[in-house]
């Protein structure tokens, strides 16, 4: 069955039955099916909270930021308490390079939640990868890496705090850390690989990634080579 078709199913049991189905949808990589089924959800109750929420996660990982956006300050204005909502409308602030907002949004988080690795994990790369300087804090993302590798045991959170050590300039701790990301990571992610080579040669990520961008913009060509 085409996306079309999906369109014209019949809406059976109301708002969450359809919602149910854009979900079935969603994890079968069906995506198109799934904005279909949410925005039918949405359709018939305008207030049901996790398909705003779902459908965020959708635009986000399609890059559509601002539709991301409106979809997630929606959920949060039905349920301004949501942890998951809040952590999320942060994601897409970073995204956006608002990083102030990003900031207390995740601030906010860890405030009610402490134990939140993800929230500790992203503010610290937020802190170490931001493309303005001014808002880079090397020894916060360091703090905050540390808490999130405590709290859980995941190499993406080990491959953060490399960039922070490495951002504080401990280049040494850097490459061990990232090796033994590399290491755990499974499948192998090669750009945690390309890493252990860029502090071996004393850069910040932050740096590798602006030297990246500005050789893109010399040949008119904005595409970084993602590490």
């Amino acid at each position: 069955m085409g996306p079309t078709e999906n369109a014209n199913l019949p809406d059976e049991g109301g708002a969450r039955n359809i919602y149910e189905r854009a979900m079935t949808h969603l994890f079968a990589g069906h995506v198109r099916r799934a904005v279909a089924d949410l925005t039918r959800c949405l359709a018939l109750d305008p207030e049901f909270a996790p398909a705003y929420s779902a459908r965020a996660g959708i635009h986000v990982r399609a890059g559509r930021y601002q539709a991301a956006l409106a979809d997630i300050d929606k959920a949060l204005q039905l349920r301004p308490d949501n942890l998951g909502d809040l952590h999320n409308r942060a994601v897409v602030m970073t995204a956006l390079e608002q990083y102030a907002a990003a900031i207390r949004a995740y601030q906010v988080v860890l405030a009610r939640d402490p134990n939140s690795a993800g929230s500790y994990n992203n503010l610290a790369w937020l802190l170490v990868t931001a493309k303005d300087p001014a808002v880079r804090d090397g020894g916060q993302a360091l703090a905050y890496a540390k808490e999130a590798v405590e709290r859980g045991d995941s190499p993406a959170w080990l491959d953060t705090l490399a960039a922070a050590f490495a951002e504080c300039g401990d280049f040494s701790q850097a490459v061990a850390v990232a090796e033994e990301a590399y290491r755990r990571s499974d499948p192998p992610i090669e750009r945690f690989r390309r890493r252990i080579e860029i502090y071996r040669g004393h850069q910040t990520l932050a740096a590798w990634r602006a030297a990246r961008r500005e050789e893109g913009e010399s040949h008119g060509d904005r595409a970084i080579d993602r590490a």
